[in-house]
């Protein structure tokens, strides 16, 4: 089991930076505040709007670690396992599920990174620990963080440990699903066959190409802009994996983590794993032209019995 407490990289850099920023920034401003002339008292005045709008990102910046360090505190005294989370003591939690959604606004300068969340609540209980559950996740996140999460997870409702979160990713299930993708135009054909294979998509491409550079083979999922390209040549195998080598167990505030942060702890770059439906796609990669595309679905299942999901879903186990 591996355990990973959310927070932004470099956040510690920024915020010093900042401070000395403004630090040095407020010692001419006080000089300019005491010697002055009357007609520099616009510039003094953009000099402070300047002034308030850093220390505004400083104080924001700040709320932000001080959340980081909440749940660096809550997961310094949780006891993690296989099993799932002890707490300390007793206390007031949510359980559930957490969906994210990152995307991006603007453009150049302007363009800035927005996370709108949702806490799915199926119970309130009180107790001493939960255990992990056999529940499934999806997590489809690009590089730049556009993408989402879905995840069982718990939030504590205690005020002292008010809405930290606790995510659940399984390392459970199996590729199910087999068959061929023909792509073709007039010049070129490639076909792939693909299967499940434990907790991998694999399989193999066939091609004669003309025109064509290469065929490549990628992965998506419904809701998600992006592709991941798990293969590309003539003719190869290709493998992938859709699930986790051990199970995964993120805490984190729920104001402050979002699908980047779980991305970069899942292993960064295209993140595409979990349960559900699939895509795999093959790509004609041609010169100066579109590339022609044609897919197929296989999906991603936990090795559970139905009764037993259908168990699950009736309540959270807990620790008594």
């Amino acid at each position: 089991m591996k355990l990973v407490v959310l927070k932004e990289r470099g956040s510690t850099l920024v915020f010093v930076f900042l401070v000395l920023f403004i630090v040095l920034f407020t010692v001419p401003l006080i000089y300019m505040l005491i010697n002055v002339p009357e007609g520099g008292v616009f510039i003094l005045g953009f000099f402070i709007f300047f002034l308030l709008m850093m220390s505004l990102g400083a104080y924001a910046l700040l709320k932000k670690r001080r959340e980081y360090r909440r749940a660096e505190n809550f997961a310094s005294l949780v006891g993690f396992s296989d099993s799932g989370a002890t707490f300390p003591e007793e206390l007031e939690l949510e359980t559930g599920k957490l969906e994210m959604k990152g995307y991006w606004v603007g453009s150049g300068k302007n363009r800035s990174y927005h996370v709108e969340r949702k806490f799915i609540a199926e119970g309130k209980i009180r107790a001493s620990g939960v255990l992990f559950p056999k529940a499934g996740f999806k997590a489809a996140v690009s590089p730049d963080g556009t993408g989402f999460v879905r995840a069982p997870a718990v939030r504590i409702t205690d005020e002292l440990y008010r809405n930290i979160l606790l995510l659940f990713f399984t390392d459970e299930g199996e590729v199910r699903g087999s068959g061929t993708v023909a792509v073709a135009t007039e010049s070129d054909s490639a076909q792939i066959n693909f299967r499940g294979e434990g907790k991998f998509i694999a399989g193999t491409v066939y091609s004669t190409l003309a025109k064509a550079r290469r065929v490549k083979v990628a992965l998506s999922t419904d809701g998600f802009e992006y592709e991941k390209i798990i293969g590309k040549g003539q003719s190869f195998e290709f493998r992938e994996r859709m699930l986790l080598e051990e199970k995964v167990i993120m805490v984190g505030s729920y104001g402050t983590i979002t699908p980047k942060m779980v991305a970069h702890s899942l292993g960064g770059g295209t993140v595409l794993l979990g349960h559900g439906e699939f895509i795999i796609r093959g790509i004609l990669d041609i010169r100066l032209r579109p590339d022609v595309k044609a897919e197929e679905t296989f999906r991603v299942e936990l090795e559970e019995e139905a009764e037993e999901e259908r168990k699950f879903e009736e309540g959270w186990g807990v620790f008594e």
